[in-house]
């Protein structure tokens, strides 16, 4: 893949958690309210996972996580450990970060965000492992390999 066709697959992955992720935390936080307030969630999930994706070189630490297991690079083993490190930091950082914005810096937050974190780190690891393929897939059509 060229650097484009990475980058797009990023947006393009990083979208469709964004939506994964709050469906997931909407149900978990006792049902859909309003469409503003889903779609706003929505948003704030998909610009906090890409601004930390930005700062945060969250794929280098997951192969590093991975590689350190010694685990042969394209094989199963090493896409679940790297990925599952890669959402383990991208999840704690959305959720914790939504908690904060929905319910505020207080007593409760903690047990706010603990109540769902486990559950959005499944859903999240299990859409990105079979989000991947299709996302990289797709990016390769949006934007052609140039050819010599």
């Amino acid at each position: 893949m060229t650097e484009k066709q990475k980058q797009m697959a990023i947006l393009l992955q990083d979208l469709t958690l964004a939506f994964i992720i709050n469906s997931a935390a909407t149900i978990l936080g006792g049902g859909f309210q309003s469409a503003g307030t889903y779609w706003s969630g929505m948003g704030m999930a998909f610009c906090i996972n890409y601004i930390a994706g930005l700062v945060i070189p969250v794929e280098s630490i997951g192969r590093g996580a991975a590689e350190k297991l010694k685990l042969r690079d394209g094989g199963f083993p090493h896409r679940l450990v790297r990925t599952a490190v890669v959402n383990a930091i991208f999840v704690t950082i959305i959720s914790l970060s939504i908690a904060m914005i929905q319910g505020g810096v207080g007593p409760d937050l903690l047990f706010a965000w603990l109540s769902t974190y486990p559950a959005l780190h499944i859903v999240g690891l299990i859409a990105s492992l079979l989000l991947e393929a299709p996302c990289a897939c797709l990016a390769q059509t949006l934007i052609p390999s140039s050819k010599p």
